[in-house]
C-alpha cells in the first residue's frame, strides 16, 4: 500500500524506540523521508516525531483526498 503524509500507521510488532509513547504504536505520517523515498518520519500521540523504514510501518487508514470545487 503507498503512504503519504497523514496517513494514520502503526509501527510493526518487534520495532521499538525508548522515544515511542508507552503502550501506543500508532501515530500520523508527517513526511516521506530518504534519498530512495523509502522512509517515514512519524509523529506520535506525545508529539515526538521518530524516522522509520516503510517497512517497518503498516497503514491503519490511508487520508481521504477531497477536491475543492469552486462556487459559480
Amino acid at each position: 500500500m503507498k503512504m503519504k503524509s497523514g496517513d494514520y500507521v502503526e509501527i510493526i510488532k518487534g520495532v521499538w524506540d525508548a522515544n515511542m509513547p508507552k503502550d501506543r504504536r500508532d501515530g500520523l505520517i508527517v513526511e516521506i523521508v530518504g534519498e530512495k523515498r523509502d522512509q517515514v518520519t512519524v509523529m506520535f500521540s506525545n508529539s515526538v516525531m521518530l524516522k522509520f523504514h516503510k517497512s517497518q510501518v503498516s497503514v491503519l487508514q490511508n487520508i481521504c483526498t477531497v477536491e475543492s470545487t469552486k462556487l459559480k
